[in-house]
């Protein structure tokens, strides 16, 4: 386990989210959890406007499992969330792969009919 301090980033980061400064309100106040979560942003246009995905990572200690949840909005217009799901890995089974096969369920393309 101590050789995998990246693999998280790595996995965003080829997603194309960032972590920015403007995440660590989320990352302190706990939307998906009341412990610590880290959070990564990606924005894009669609025809309907601007897409806003929020992906939060946090781990459950209790069920020993890394808790991953999207949110995806509109931030433009009232009501503008399109999704808001969770998944969770083992924290035994944590490597990239099982990483990346948990992150391409949860995070599916957007249809651009939104």
């Amino acid at each position: 386990m101590l050789g995998n301090g990246g693999i998280i980033k790595s996995a965003m980061t080829k997603r194309g989210f960032k972590h920015r400064r403007t995440e660590d309100q989320f990352t302190i106040r706990g939307e998906y959890a009341r412990n610590l979560q880290y959070v990564y942003s990606r924005e894009y246009q669609t025809r309907s406007g601007l897409v806003v995905d929020l992906v939060y990572f946090s781990a459950d200690m209790l069920s020993e499992k890394l808790v991953i949840g999207l949110y995806r909005e509109n931030p433009t217009i009232e009501n503008g969330i399109y999704e808001n799901k969770t998944r969770s890995l083992d924290l035994r089974k944590f490597d990239s792969a099982n990483l990346e096969s948990e992150l391409d369920r949860l995070i599916t393309p957007i249809k651009d009919q939104i």
